[in-house]
């Protein structure tokens, strides 16, 4: 069994090589402590900042502008999330060769609706792949230039959306959530 935890202070003892943590919920780690940790075992973490993810709203408001848009130029709220992907969307290029180039789209798009990939480039004898990641995977930040570009195009064909207003405060409560850790988080 795996941990997720959240820290806030970290100090390293470069003498004795040493970490020590500040960790955000200590029950939830003294449980996992209990009943998982073993003497000698050797354990592998990952540390990287915290970012708060989008707000359940912000997936909501995202979709119902998908599915109106579709509506309205006559395609499916799926096209028009994908479009949007690609066009505001976060990406990474992948330089791989032509066969293993073919297995990794396809693995890539069964992760999701957004995961999409294309051929941006040749690189010789290697491909360069350009691999989008869904809003899933999205930070606030990212959710709101996706959220921002669906609002433009939604008013471009007279779609009335959230009110500069509504969409302040949808930002605003984004950013100040209270920090729930993840252990206590639902999903």
């Amino acid at each position: 069994m795996s941990i997720l935890l959240d820290f806030t202070d970290a100090k390293f003892d470069a003498l004795t090589g040493r970490l020590s943590i500040k960790p955000v919920n200590i029950p939830y780690l003294r449980q996992w402590l209990v009943r998982e940790y073993k003497d000698g075992v050797t354990y592998t973490a990952e540390i990287k900042r915290f970012r708060k993810r989008r707000s359940k709203n912000a997936n909501d408001l995202c979709w119902a502008m998908c599915e109106q848009l579709a509506d309205a130029i006559r395609s499916t709220k799926e096209e028009v999330y994908r479009d949007q992907i690609r066009k505001v969307g976060v990406y990474k290029d992948f330089h791989l060769p032509p066969d293993e180039s073919k297995t990794f789209r396809t693995a890539w798009a069964q992760l999701g609706t957004g995961w999409l990939t294309e051929q941006v480039d040749d690189d010789g004898p290697l491909l360069v792949i350009r691999a989008y990641y869904g809003s899933s995977r999205y930070n606030t930040k990212q959710m709101s230039r996706l959220i921002d570009s669906l609002m433009e195009d939604c008013e471009a064909v007279g779609i009335v959306t959230v009110s500069e207003k509504d969409k302040a405060l949808l930002l605003d409560d984004w950013e100040k959530r209270q920090f729930v850790p993840r252990s206590e988080a639902h999903t």
